[in-house]
């Protein structure tokens, strides 16, 4: 009896109630309508920590890139959440110390689903204006989480949407539209795709200071790079991603088919190479479907859709976000950057924040650049000052959290500060 009166009593407050899903700890998951046809699919982990109440722990938010990668999927099983592939529990897995909520962003990719496929977003304000729409539901479901400090992290194409949504939501906050104002405290982005000119300028010389390709290379990937830049300067976006699936045909050809998110796993070239779409993940997800009794949608029916959707969004830029966070609010930015990626060298971050300007940028420049060494062993480095911070991963590509979760799990104690957060209360 006491169940079915506390079950009331969340409804009432809206407050959630915690379910028993797929792997271990309380979860809750489902379907928000962000427009007439338009249902995208979340799946909350609720911390496991040794705390009194989970509130006391921040929330994280983790947006998949691609455009199009699964976040239930991908940034779940193969990244940070409690258990992998196979179902083993994840020794390094961020639910242990807070709160992780996965969206399946943009509508169409992993679970969530359009009636029609016109309706998939084709820019990124479409698509950051249905993420707000769902954290305004979230909220309304979640009120617990009203006060709870909230940090984005998102990886590759999340360098576009990520700060985006951050804006929105630091005003919607303000406006007292969804948690208290200051409740967003930072974003955090891994390998990030922001500016295709910085990318473009480094992808010859990565691969040829590390062996991969020789001059006669990077004069034909030179060349083609500058095909993608031109067709970017006269607006020619659809043909500016065409320009870029050229690309990489040609850099796996003069490769030899080096695998794109890190130089130094060795793949057999039938195993997966997709972001988050490959056969086991597939396999595993219909599992998923059935102990979550999903009944909304297939997974990844329509992944292609979003793609052919978002093909001439795919490579603008969007260089003002970061700054505009930086001068504009109280939002910490951090970058970190696995030193093995081919898609988005480190030096091209490097050369994007060196370009940045933003007022106090000096309390960074001025910040001792330190090792990160964890049980006598190099991770990588940091560079924090101000409200912006800079981390370097080693033995890490594209994936960071995936490839190094001992850096990662650093990274994400120095920007959340979620055992400071739970002891202040």
């Amino acid at each position: 009896m006491w169940c079915g009166v506390f079950a009331i009593l969340c409804l009432l407050l809206g407050i959630s109630e915690a379910r028993k899903g797929f792997g271990p700890g309380e979860q809750d998951w489902g379907y928000v309508d962000v427009r007439e046809g338009a249902h995208m699919f979340y799946w909350l982990y609720y911390t496991t920590a040794n705390v009194s109440s989970y509130t006391e722990r921040p929330l994280v938010l983790w947006l998949q890139g691609g455009p199009g990668g699964s976040s239930s999927a991908l940034g779940n099983f193969q990244e940070l959440g409690p258990v992998d592939t196979k179902g083993n529990p994840r020794e390094g897995n961020w639910v242990q110390h807070v709160n992780v909520l996965f969206i399946d962003n943009p509508v169409g990719s992993g679970f969530s689903y359009a009636d029609n496929t016109s309706l998939l977003v084709t820019n990124n304000e479409e698509l950051v204006d249905d993420l707000l729409t769902f954290m305004l539901h979230f909220y309304k479901k979640h009120q617990e989480f009203k006060s709870v400090p909230l940090h984005i992290f998102s990886e590759s194409y999340g360098g576009k949407m990520a700060p985006a949504l951050a804006i929105w939501l630091d005003e919607a906050m303000k406006a007292g539209e969804l948690a208290e104002p200051g409740t967003l405290k930072s974003v955090t982005i891994g390998n990030p795709w922001i500016s295709t000119r910085h990318i473009c300028r480094e992808h010859s010389n990565y691969l040829y200071v590390n062996g991969l390709i020789d001059e006669d290379g990077v004069a034909l990937l030179d060349a083609q790079e500058e095909r993608i830049l031109s067709a970017l300067k006269r607006h020619e976006f659809n043909n500016a991603t065409n320009e870029y699936l050229e690309w990489y045909d040609l850099m796996q050809e003069l490769t030899g088919g080096v695998y794109l998110y890190n130089t130094q796993t060795h793949l057999d070239p039938s195993e997966d190479r997709t972001y988050g779409y490959g056969p086991e993940l597939n396999d595993l997800m219909e599992n998923v479907s059935v102990a979550l009794q999903i009944n909304g949608s297939v997974y990844a029916s329509q992944v292609i859709d979003v793609l052919t959707s978002l093909h001439e969004d795919r490579l603008k830029s969007d260089y003002n976000a970061i700054p505009r966070l930086l001068n504009e609010t109280s939002v910490k930015i951090n970058i970190y950057s696995g030193q093995l990626d081919t898609l988005v060298p480190t030096a091209a971050t490097l050369s994007l924040i060196k370009d940045w300007a933003w007022n106090n940028k000096s309390e960074y420049l001025q910040a001792n650049r330190t090792a990160i060494v964890i049980d006598g062993i190099l991770q990588g480095f940091q560079k924090v000052g101000g409200k912006f911070g800079m981390y370097w991963i080693n033995r890490s590509g594209h994936l960071a959290p995936s490839d190094n979760p001992t850096a990662m799990q650093y990274v994400l104690k120095s920007v959340t500060q979620y055992d400071a957060e739970s002891s202040e209360k």
